[in-house]
């Protein structure tokens, strides 16, 4: 009699003990949720960490800013962008502030780093020719710098469509 008491003691702290852990593992992960979704929420408002660029990047601003107005539908992106490699190539011609030459309208890194990323890219799009316009944008940034070089014959990235792009969803 006293063994079954004993067992039964020893299995209802086993289930409290259980109990109490599952309870901390439900609030646990119930909090890592939460801030999931305030982080997601934030959106836009979030900004880029300090730590300095990032080395690659996907360009696609149709999906990374859908609530810039007048930007014409995605059909392709840039994926793995090799932003540290461009940096690295644009510092070795002995330019100042490197970031410029893309990020239009950036006097600093923390210009870009500190900004919110989608309205900088908007204004950054309406001082080159507003929304409707980035592929002109960015071929005029990218693909006229590429060729300049291949004419120069320096080494240079991709003038071809698929050297950069590949198709949305492919």
């Amino acid at each position: 009699m006293m063994k079954n008491k004993e067992k039964r003691i020893k299995d209802e702290r086993y289930v409290r003990r259980a109990f109490s852990m599952s309870l901390v593992g439900i609030l646990l992960t119930g909090l890592a949720v939460a801030l999931s979704f305030k982080v997601s929420a934030a959106g836009d408002n979030v900004t880029a960490p300090v730590e300095g660029p990032p080395a690659f990047v996907d360009i696609n601003i149709q999906e990374a800013c859908p609530d810039i107005k007048g930007l014409k539908k995605d059909t392709r992106s840039v994926s793995h962008f090799s932003h540290k490699a461009h940096i690295e190539a644009l510092k070795k011609d002995g330019n100042g502030f490197v970031c410029a030459v893309c990020h239009h309208g950036a006097k600093t890194e923390g210009d870009i780093l500190n900004a919110q990323k989608c309205k900088r890219i908007e204004k950054e799009l309406a001082e080159t020719g507003g929304p409707a316009r980035l592929k002109d944008h960015f071929h005029n940034q990218c693909l006229k710098c590429h060729k300049q070089l291949k004419k120069e014959k320096k080494p240079t990235g991709p003038t071809s469509c698929k050297g950069c792009h590949s198709r949305k969803g492919a």
